[in-house]
């Protein structure tokens, strides 16, 4: 199991939330083997570890979705929505179940599309969705309201997401639409993204994805992560304080 899940967290090296639940995991197997559980016993504190881990994360992102809909509001907007969130799923849940059902421009988030998994969420959940091409941004920017991001790390500096949220963030200031980011405590980093650039960050995905037997000649290069810096961020939201990046 350990081989395993080693090889799922080499090869996402960034994303906090793996980070934060592999290290408490591990703690839970370090203890299993110190004090010689049985296999029953094991599996059991595994699934309920689980269960309460999800739960309370859960609750945190309910909590910043609360802070969000309160400061700057969602009935009758419209919402630039990037890539599939499951931070995005739980504010929608919570505007759903308070009888509000924003209008969203859903990117298809290439290259493998998994915007089309988010935009089936919202639309079970009431809202009305336009499903975009990323690259289209400037066809629709001045039909919307704000943009709102998840994030896979906040840094000092900014934060890390799904390929093409850089640009996404670059055509919103030109277009004076606020660009928001929510997501949970676990994912705050006290580090500049910058001081990490030698670090190994994302190893290269599957060409094939871009391109599916290339001419010799022409090498598809696919990351499916970038930094965003918060210059371009109007306001984080988190479980447990919001950031205003309007306000020096």
């Amino acid at each position: 199991m350990r081989t395993n899940l080693d090889k799922v967290i080499n090869h996402f090296p960034d994303l906090a939330v793996l980070h934060h639940f592999m290290q408490q995991f591990y703690d839970l197997l370090d203890q299993a083997d110190g004090e010689s559980w049985t296999q029953e016993k094991t599996v059991a504190r595994i699934t309920r570890f689980i269960s309460t881990y999800t739960q309370i994360w859960s609750e945190s992102i309910g909590q910043a979705a609360e802070r969000m809909e309160r400061l700057i509001g969602f009935q009758g907007k419209k919402i630039l929505l990037h890539s599939n969130s499951s931070s995005i799923h739980i504010l929608f849940e919570h505007l759903a179940t308070h009888n509000i059902f924003p209008s969203v421009y859903q990117t298809m988030s290439g290259p493998v599309y998994e915007g089309k998994l988010q935009a089936r969420v919202l639309s079970d959940f009431g809202c009305k969705v336009h499903f975009i091409n990323e690259a289209a941004i400037g066809r629709f920017i001045h039909e919307i309201d704000f943009a709102v991001m998840g994030a896979d790390n906040v840094f000092e500096d900014g934060f890390t997401n799904k390929i093409g949220t850089y640009p996404l963030a670059l055509v919103c200031r030109e277009a004076g639409k606020p660009f928001y980011v929510i997501c949970d405590s676990r994912k705050r980093s006290p580090v500049d993204f910058k001081s990490r650039i030698k670090a190994i960050f994302e190893p290269e995905e599957p060409s094939g994805e871009l391109w599916q037997n290339a001419p010799h000649a022409i090498t598809p290069v696919n990351y499916y992560f970038e930094f965003t810096p918060k210059d371009l961020v109007s306001a984080y939201f988190f479980e447990d304080t919001w950031w205003d990046l309007t306000k020096k």
